[in-house]
C-alpha cells in the first residue's frame, strides 16, 4: 500500500518529514529515487544508478504517522532539481528489514533550499538602505496639428469611388441555372453506396471485435520457483528465487495477479516496484493500479494520483512512443 509522504516547511534547508500509513518502527532507512533516469540519491545533490539507503535519526511513530525532520542533504537535493521531476521514497524498517513501503513525495511550495537563508539576509540588508525616489513629473506634450488634413482625405475618397454598371445597363443577361436530374440521381446513388459500404465495414468490425473478446486469455506457464503454492520461505526470499529464473513479462504479471487474489500484497508490491524500473509495460500496469480511472477496490493498492503519475512517467522513460501513457499523463497533470 503506497505511503503518503510529505515534506513541509520548517526553515530553509530543513523540512518536516511525514509518512502516513506507516506500520513499522521509528528506526528507519530511506531510499530516494528520481523518475527522470531512475537514479538514486547518494549524497548532497549526488545521484547514482546504485541504490543507497540513508538512516533518518530522531523519528517517531504515532497512529501510523512517521514524523521527524530532514536536513539540507535531502531538502537541497530535491528542491534544486527541475520542477517537473518527481521522487519516490522507499522506507525500510531497520528492526524488520523485510518490511519496505514507499510512495511519491509531495513537496510543499514553502519548502526552500538552504541558499534561501542567505538570500533573505541579503534582501533585508538592502531594504534598509533603499530610499524612495522623488516622483518625476511627466513632461506636458502640446497637441500637434494633424498630419493629414480632413479635406485631403475627403478628396481622396471621392477619386476612388467609381460608378458600377449594373448588368441591365451593360446589356449582359445572366445565364439561367441548368437543372440536371440525371446528375442529381448519380450523386444520390454514390451517397447511398458509400453508406452501404460504411455499414458493412462497421458490421464486420463489430463481429471481429466481439469474437476476439470471447477468445480465452492464454495462460502463461510459471516455473515452480515462482508458484505461490510452493512458498516455503519469507516473501523477499521467494521473490529473489523467482527472479533468478528470469521469468518473462507475462509470467511476472500473472504472478502479481495471483498474489493480489491471494492477499499476498507484499509480493505483488515488491514485484511491481522491482520490475517497473526497467519494464515499460509493468510500469504502466503498476501506474494503473493507482489511476482512479482504472482502479478496482482491493486490499493491496489504493488510488493515488501522484503515485500513478510517477509510474506512468517511469513507463514513458522506457517507452517514449506509448501514446496511451502520454494521454493518461496529460489527463492526470491537468
Amino acid at each position: 500500500m503506497a505511503l503518503r509522504i510529505e515534506l513541509d516547511s520548517y526553515k530553509p534547508g530543513i523540512a518536516k518529514f511525514l509518512a502516513q500509513k506507516w506500520s513499522g518502527s521509528s528506526q528507519i532507512d530511506i531510499l530516494v529515487q528520481r523518475n527522470q533516469d531512475g537514479y538514486y540519491l547518494s549524497g548532497l545533490n549526488q545521484w547514482n544508478p546504485e541504490k543507497n539507503w540513508h538512516t533518518l535519526e530522531n523519528m517517531s511513530v504515532e497512529n501510523e504517522k512517521l514524523t521527524g525532520y530532514v536536513g539540507e542533504w535531502l531538502v537541497d537535493s530535491l528542491v534544486t532539481q527541475e520542477s517537473q521531476l518527481r521522487f519516490l521514497i522507499q522506507i525500510r524498517d531497520k528492526q524488520n528489514q523485510s518490511y519496505v513501503d514507499g510512495g511519491v513525495v509531495s513537496i510543499a511550495e514553502t519548502v526552500f533550499a538552504s541558499t534561501a537563508l542567505n538570500a533573505q539576509t541579503t534582501l533585508s540588508n538592502e531594504e534598509q538602505v533603499i530610499e524612495h525616489p522623488e516622483p518625476v513629473n511627466d513632461p506636458i506634450v502640446e497637441d500637434e496639428p494633424p498630419l493629414i488634413e480632413e479635406s485631403n482625405i475627403t478628396s481622396q475618397k471621392e477619386t476612388l469611388v467609381e460608378p458600377i454598371e449594373t448588368e441591365s445597363e451593360s446589356g449582359i443577361t445572366p445565364e439561367e441555372p441548368v437543372k440536371s436530374k440525371s446528375r442529381l440521381g448519380l450523386i444520390v446513388s454514390i451517397v447511398v453506396g458509400c453508406m452501404i459500404l460504411i455499414g458493412l465495414g462497421l458490421a464486420a468490425w463489430y463481429f471481429l471485435f466481439f469474437q476476439k473478446q470471447l477468445q480465452p486469455t492464454p495462460t502463461v506457464e510459471v516455473s515452480e520457483q515462482c508458484s505461490l503454492s510452493n512458498i516455503s520461505t519469507d516473501d523477499l526470499t521467494f521473490i529473489q528465487q523467482c527472479l533468478q529464473t528470469k521469468p518473462e513479462t507475462g509470467a511476472i504479471i500473472q504472478i502479481i495477479t495471483e498474489a493480489k487474489k491471494a492477499g499476498k500484497c507484499n509480493i505483488a508490491q515488491r514485484l511491481y516496484a522491482n520490475q517497473a524500473q526497467t519494464n515499460a509495460n509493468i510500469a504502466m500496469l503498476y501506474a494503473k493500479e493507482y489511476d482512479e480511472k482504472f482502479y478496482e477496490v482491493n486490499n493491496c493498492f489504493e488510488a493515488d494520483k501522484e503515485t500513478a503519475i510517477y509510474w506512468y512517467e517511469t513507463s514513458l522513460t522506457n517507452d517514449p512512443k506509448n501514446t496511451f501513457v502520454k494521454d493518461r499523463l496529460t489527463q492526470l497533470q491537468k
